[in-house]
């Protein structure tokens, strides 16, 4: 079985009154409780939970999880330097390959968290991949709403599994990301909404590797989403795929008021870009950005008209620009003690 198989610019995150009463959730496993009149009182993660795995399941529809005070570590490898001979299974290092578990929460409201990952950063892709999420959503959790969450140095970043058809992820901020920073991997529709992805080997994924599914009457919206590629080590050269990862079978594309930047001139995936833009069905407003100072290849598949293009010093300038208005527009999303405000 195929390891895969295993599992505007600017805005502000809303933030969310706490209903009175409301809880605090301090086990491995949460329910809510409920409240005078037949209502539910949201979750409240708070604090430091380290390594230890939150699992949320059977919550009532509509459910809320207040994560915005909690903070979590994400750890796949057991060792910090995976190789050919020790391999990220072997080891003494603690792990947490899934800090939080959503399943069976049909319309869950998922608010903030910080992830700090100890995913290995500089050792081969293939010698590292030991399956891991910062949040991963699964099982009957349809339309699951991720909001303003804050992770970095992981694996994938959010995971949408089986049965988590019509997510929303909004207002997120993900970062050096060695795999994918969204998989949807069961290709279900879904919003990838106002998110910066700051460094990631792969933005949104849309493949279902060799497992028998099909997408092709599925749509994903990438909406005012800003995605830097980052060039990792990967069997034996420094370089990263497609913002998108697609294949035929993947679901159509809307791709609107958003930033494509690919980061290495001797990026992967030139058939997956062309992909991208044959299974886009709305494409407007969005922006190409060629970072590297070496022209574009012959080989790369241009975009469709839906894109701007800009290419080296006048591309990292428009990134840092943007990238500067979003953090500035999102302050309420969290910070990292080594990060300015």
């Amino acid at each position: 079985m195929n390891r895969r198989s295993l599992i505007g610019l600017a805005g502000s995150l809303p933030v969310l009154a706490l209903w009175p009463g409301s809880q605090e959730a301090k086990g491995a496993q949460a329910s809510l409780p409920a409240a005078p009149g037949g209502d539910t009182q949201p979750i409240v993660l708070s604090g430091d939970y380290g390594y230890q795995q939150q699992s949320m399941r059977n919550l009532p529809p509509g459910a809320t999880i207040d994560a915005r005070k909690a903070s979590f570590v994400v750890a796949n490898s057991r060792n910090s330097d995976p190789s050919e001979t020790m391999g990220c299974d072997e080891g003494a290092l603690p792990v947490n390959r899934y800090p939080v578990v959503i399943r069976d929460c049909p319309g869950v409201h998922f608010i903030g968290g910080s992830f700090n990952g100890e995913v290995p950063q500089s050792s081969d892709w293939e010698n590292t991949y030991c399956n891991s999420a910062a949040l991963l959503v699964r099982g009957e959790t349809t339309d699951a709403t991720i909001e303003g969450v804050r992770a970095r140095r992981c694996w994938d970043g959010v995971r949408f599994a089986e049965g988590a058809a019509g997510f929303r992820l909004k207002g997120c901020w993900l970062s050096e990301i060695r795999d994918d920073a969204v998989e949807n991997d069961y290709l279900l529709s879904g919003t990838v909404e106002d998110c910066l992805f700051d460094g990631c080997f792969s933005g949104v994924s849309v493949d279902p590797a060799k497992n028998d599914r099909d997408g092709t009457n599925e749509t994903v919206h990438i909406d005012g989403t800003l995605i830097h590629m980052h060039a990792y080590l990967a069997k034996g050269e420094v370089t990263h795929q497609a913002p998108v990862k697609a294949t035929d079978r993947s679901p159509r594309l809307r791709i609107t008021g958003s930033i494509f930047a690919l980061a290495a001139a001797n990026m992967r995936g030139f058939h997956r870009l062309e992909r991208t833009w044959r299974l886009a069905i709305e494409c407007r407003d969005n922006m190409l950005l060629w970072l590297p100072d070496e022209p574009i290849p012959s080989a790369f598949p241009m975009p469709p008209t839906g894109f701007r293009v800009l290419k080296g010093i006048d591309a990292r300038r428009y990134w840092d620009k943007a990238h500067s208005q979003w953090i500035a527009g999102h302050r309420d999303v969290a910070r990292f003690s080594d990060e300015a405000l």
